[in-house]
């Protein structure tokens, strides 16, 4: 895991280099139509692959994105960041075994939070626009536990329980649809669907955090992270 983590961490400092180069040159396309694009995204994850194997449930997020065209060519680039929930639990407890009469709720999530570099083709004219998209980046796994109060909901104590990193690549495509009038419309439905293959990480899933014999132990799971995404949302023509 160590090699993994090394390896993840050279690839993020790689992909913020290119992500910053991309600003500072789509800084310069200033006035062009359709020069930019920003779009939100309510995200459902699909496990894939040997991860569906261990993760049988599918994961629930959001995502947002923003990419430059580059100069008057059909080509945008820029990145995305989402963060899927695959799998949570709760439960009452209470804060000690003196003190019975006074709980808490534990609360337990596993997490991908993905980022990619995009490199996307879409056509400049048109009302609908289809767009194929390649992409590569991270995926970063964790579970987290926390402890809140029951009266209001203010978190007080929390812990990540297991993480691990991985490489992410993969392709996928998707529509915008105009939600506005006017030859050029500003504001679009945007549906996609994307199919990112992940290198191998450890992980836990729902139910893998266990009491035996007043021994907390954990199921960790090995396997690759390949996922299909889908996402809908609103997208943001400059």
């Amino acid at each position: 895991m160590k090699t993994s983590c090394l390896f993840a961490s050279k690839a993020a400092r790689v992909l913020s280099v290119c992500f910053l180069s991309l600003l500072i040159g789509g800084a310069t396309i200033v006035g062009a139509q359709d020069a930019a694009q920003a779009g939100v995204y309510f995200t459902t994850i699909v496990p894939r692959g040997g991860f569906s194997e261990n993760v049988t449930n599918n994961g629930y997020g959001v995502s947002g994105q923003f990419l430059v065209r580059l100069g008057p060519s059909p080509i945008l680039a820029g990145g995305d960041l989402g963060i899927a929930v695959y799998g949570s639990v709760s439960h009452r407890e209470p804060i000690s075994t003196t003190i019975p009469n006074l709980q808490v709720r534990v609360s337990t999530s596993n997490n991908i939070l993905f980022s990619h570099f995009v490199l996307r083709a879409q056509p400049r004219t048109g009302p609908v626009r289809p767009y194929f998209d390649g992409l590569i980046g991270l995926k970063h796994l964790f579970t987290k536990t926390s402890i809140s109060d029951l009266s209001d909901g203010e978190t007080f104590a929390s812990s990540t329980d297991l993480s691990d990193t991985a490489l992410s690549y993969g392709f996928g495509g998707g529509l915008q649809i105009p939600l506005t009038k006017g030859r050029e419309a500003k504001i679009l439905l945007d549906t996609g669907v994307r199919y990112l293959r992940g290198a191998r990480a450890e992980y836990l899933r729902k139910g893998s955090i266990r009491e035996e014999n007043g021994v907390v132990v954990f199921d960790v799971f090995s396997s690759r992270t390949d996922v299909l995404a889908v996402q809908v949302g609103v997208t943001f023509r400059f």
